[in-house]
């Protein structure tokens, strides 16, 4: 008989969100629980990602730009999509449900504003930069959509979600970890044209 062996698979530990300083536990953390968009790109929503939330409230995979009068806040994910209680939580619809911070309501993540006074360590970031302490961070697009980026233009170009504190460190399960802290400065966008004369 041969063994009975898991296949290869993400696993919880190798995402990383940790608060380092700042109120680390619910429900004196500042969180937002609010629902993921279905699409194509929530996979890449894991423990650490830079998510935000879209027109309707949902959670999507990275920050877009936004506009003068609209600008998306960064936040960084608390749960990985693929967690049990994100994909099999039970989602009851009454009002209790709704108001809860926890996760276990089924399609449902927390996730920690960067408007926030924290600072935090993730392991979704683009490994392939060099960071120091004060580097400006955005959000990735393209290939590192959901992963926080060193940003690549002065302020007022890129929203940007935090400042290194410290550079990237390998933590005991083999994991490179980013630190940061939360400060969401937004890109000077274009005026949006319903509200000009």
């Amino acid at each position: 008989m041969s063994k009975i062996t898991r296949s290869t698979f993400d696993r919880q530990y190798e995402h990383i969100a940790n608060i380092r300083h700042g109120v680390a536990t619910g429900p004196f953390r500042i969180e937002f629980p609010a629902p993921v968009k279905a699409d194509e790109n929530a996979a890449k929503i894991f423990q650490g990602s830079v998510v935000s939330l879209d027109a309707n409230g949902e959670y999507i995979a990275g920050c877009p730009a936004g506009s003068a009068v609209n600008c998306p806040v960064p936040f960084i994910s608390l749960k990985n999509v693929f967690d049990p209680d994100v994909t099999t939580g039970y989602n009851s619809g009454d009002n209790w449900t709704k108001r809860s911070t926890f996760s276990a309501q089924g399609g449902k993540i927390t996730a920690i504003p960067a408007t926030a006074g924290y600072e935090m360590e993730t392991t979704e970031f683009d490994t392939t930069a060099t960071y120091a302490p004060n580097d400006a961070l955005v959000a990735g697009t393209g290939d590192n959509l959901g992963k926080v980026v060193k940003a690549t233009s002065g302020l007022g170009s890129e929203s940007i979600l935090g400042f290194v504190s410290l550079a990237p460190s390998t933590d005991e399960h083999g994991n490179k970890r980013l630190a940061f802290f939360t400060a969401f400065v937004p890109a000077a966008g274009a005026a949006d044209e319903s509200t000009s004369n």
